[in-house]
């Protein structure tokens, strides 16, 4: 979260007069500074978690004196000064995995509401939103366009000289500021956004990944679509954090500090182990590619599986469990948050109990979409380098890691129905046994859409065990925002996945499968999917879908209401 020190009238230097340099400045000065403002305008998410809020905890304690300094992560340079850190889960998130759930002053935390509600007081009260002010914003764009004006004047007079390592310098300059006044003014000429998010965890998973980090080596081996993305980012090779640490931070006329009072409240607040996840925002080539772009729906559900994943399915009893591990399913993954974020968790709890790590499947159907999708899950489990070169870590076996297929909703069921026979499935490999867990965030963007979800989910998810008692088969999570020109394809979820209670009662259908009457069955007695022999029907549990919502202040403008949330399962 940005502190009150880094308010554009306040921390960005004064450019000088002439249009065609930028003496005395320093072009690593202001691409520092632009750094800042592009992580203090990056369009935010519903419920997530920055690395920003992570490195501003880190820098309270550090001061107050409360944590050692952290050994310095090994980092593998790449083209254009750029930085790669190698370290712990993921790339690009420098903080401590491990021991974080420790109170700062001893005592315990009131749990999670009471945390957010506190860090919605903080916020109001110490003006940690300053620099979404109308003005401040206005002061940051003609900063940055006078950066601009400055650097496209300095490259036009020096165009016929040999090009110098400080040519090369004011175009990193003008490429960083170009590509943040773009992303501030909403527009795909921002290009690519690498988003840092750290979610919270369990109490009970702390300790393994405390494990799992010391066990973790630097590999400094990545497939081609990562190099390439890495080598194309518009990002800069000077951290926030470290101009953060530089900036003078504001007293108040008693001398002390103006965040005493923040770090006050935070010494009450339980602070959680937390798992970060890197993702890869891409440009939107059109209407149709919006799954290149990480939205709320992910952010908020992986934030709640990541806190109860057990609640949600996640992780399940060892006498339910099958012998491969939990079986995870994302339809319409989009840049595989909720997958990469259950593939952390299910080796969290590999670790804990000693079961097997289980599958996670990711799918969406666009070309564009699904190599986006690959550099997401690259950026979170780096490739191994062996004698035979670059090998992926993510699917070496068809039983466990994380993997990445094309699915096409129209296809599939036919597929499924007829026994492999119609057609050819990416997903043919996995669909021996089917999922203790569907995924579907934010997919449906056309009425036509909810059913076909159905008619999918019919063909993967787990059927209850009859030798379980009280097994309930698989769960299916669907969770779709509250946009104001929604409603049609909001309505048809609720078409296509009514509430359980609302079916003919189990029995009857039970019985009409078992019938050897050459009559056709009712559409109302008849089963569906894997469920058709035993007169089963998808539906939603409990009385149906309920209300969700995002964190106060963030999340995009469309999302804002909040979301409607269908816990799907056999019944």
């Amino acid at each position: 979260m940005p502190t009150p020190s880094l308010i554009p009238s306040t921390f960005l230097p004064h450019l000088p007069r002439s249009q065609y340099s930028f003496s005395p400045l320093h072009p690593s000065d202001l691409i520092a500074h632009i750094s800042i403002l592009r992580e203090l305008y990056l369009p935010p998410i519903h419920g997530g978690f920055s690395a920003s809020d992570v490195f501003d905890d880190e820098d309270d304690d550090a001061q107050r004196g409360d944590i050692t300094p952290r050994r310095r992560e090994p980092r593998n340079k790449l083209s254009d000064g750029l930085t790669e850190r190698m370290g712990g889960l993921g790339l690009g998130l420098n903080v401590s995995l491990d021991g974080a759930s420790g109170d700062d002053d001893g005592t315990e935390g009131n749990g999670d509401d009471d945390d957010e509600e506190s860090d919605d007081e903080i916020q109001s009260e110490d003006g940690e939103e300053l620099h979404l002010d109308p003005f401040e914003r206005e002061w940051a764009e003609k900063w940055l366009g006078g950066v601009v004006r400055r650097a496209q004047g300095w490259i036009e007079e020096h165009e016929e000289e040999e090009k110098s390592e400080e040519t090369k310098e004011i175009e990193a300059v003008l490429r960083d500021a170009t590509a943040t006044l773009a992303m501030m003014a909403g527009t795909s000429a921002a290009g690519s956004l690498t988003r840092h998010l750290a979610f919270p965890i369990s109490d009970a998973l702390a300790p393994a990944l405390s494990q799992l980090r010391a066990k973790t080596s630097p590999n400094l081996a990545l497939s081609p679509e990562t190099n390439i993305f890495l080598a194309s980012l518009s990002t800069s090779p000077t951290s926030p954090s470290i101009l953060r640490r530089a900036l003078p931070t504001p007293t108040s006329p008693t001398g002390s500090s103006s965040s005493d009072a923040t770090r006050r409240r935070r010494k009450k607040s339980k602070r959680p182990a937390v798992l970060p996840v890197l993702l890869h925002d891409a440009p939107m080539g059109d209407h149709l590619s919006v799954g290149v772009q990480t939205w709320g729906s992910a952010i908020l559900l992986g934030r709640q599986m990541a806190l109860r994943p057990s609640d949600f399915g996640l992780f399940l009893p060892s006498t339910t469990a099958t012998n491969g591990g939990v079986r995870v399913l994302e339809l319409g993954a989009g840049t595989g948050l909720l997958s990469i974020l259950c593939r952390k968790l299910l080796d969290l709890h590999s670790i804990s109990t000693s079961q097997p790590p289980g599958l996670i499947v990711a799918t969406d159907f666009l070309t564009s979409v699904l190599d986006n999708l690959k550099i997401c899950v690259d950026l979170n489990f780096p490739p191994h380098l062996d004698e035979r070169g670059i090998e992926t870590s993510t699917d070496i076996s068809r039983e466990e890691g994380i993997h990445i297929a094309k699915l096409d909703w129209t296809t599939f069921p036919q597929f499924m129905e007829s026994g492999g026979k119609v057609g050819q499935e990416e997903m043919a490999p996995f669909v021996n046994r089917p999922f203790d867990l569907v995924l579907a965030s934010d997919c449906v963007y056309d009425e036509t859409h909810a059913k076909l979800l159905r008619d999918v989910a019919g063909w993967v998810l787990r059927l209850p065990d009859e030798a379980t008692p009280g097994d309930q088969g698989g769960t299916f999570h669907i969770l779709s925002p509250l946009r104001p020109t929604f409603a049609p394809e909001l309505e048809s979820i609720d078409t296509h996945f009514p509430p359980l209670s609302t079916y003919t009662p189990l029995a009857e259908r039970q019985s009409a499968a078992k019938s050897s009457s050459s009559s056709p069955i009712p559409p109302e007695l008849r089963g569906e999917g894997l469920g058709i022999a035993r007169g089963l029907k998808l539906g939603a549990r409990g009385e149906g879908k309920r209300g969700v919502r995002g964190r106060k202040g963030e999340g995009r403008v469309d999302e804002a209401q909040g979301y409607w949330w269908w816990e799907v399962g056999w019944g």
